[in-house]
């Protein structure tokens, strides 16, 4: 009776998904820091809001005044 030798499949659950060679978590920590540099722009924003509200006032002026130019 003859045997035949079967070659063993390749595991492809550990294969990189295509494009992803090398990069691990990368774009995982960087995002990361984007949303904390969010938050802390947003928070900053908040806390000036608070504690000026004039310059808020001012800010919001502007924006509009800014919006307005571009919109005509």
């Amino acid at each position: 009776m003859t045997e035949r030798v079967q070659e063993p499949e390749p595991d492809i659950s550990r294969r990189l998904p295509a494009g992803a060679g090398g990069r691990g978590n990368a774009g995982r920590r960087r995002s990361a820091l984007w949303e904390f540099l969010g938050m802390a722009l947003v928070a900053s924003g908040l806390c000036l809001a608070v504690v000026s509200p004039d310059l808020y006032a001012a800010a919001v002026h502007t924006i509009a005044a800014t919006a307005a130019e571009l919109a005509s």
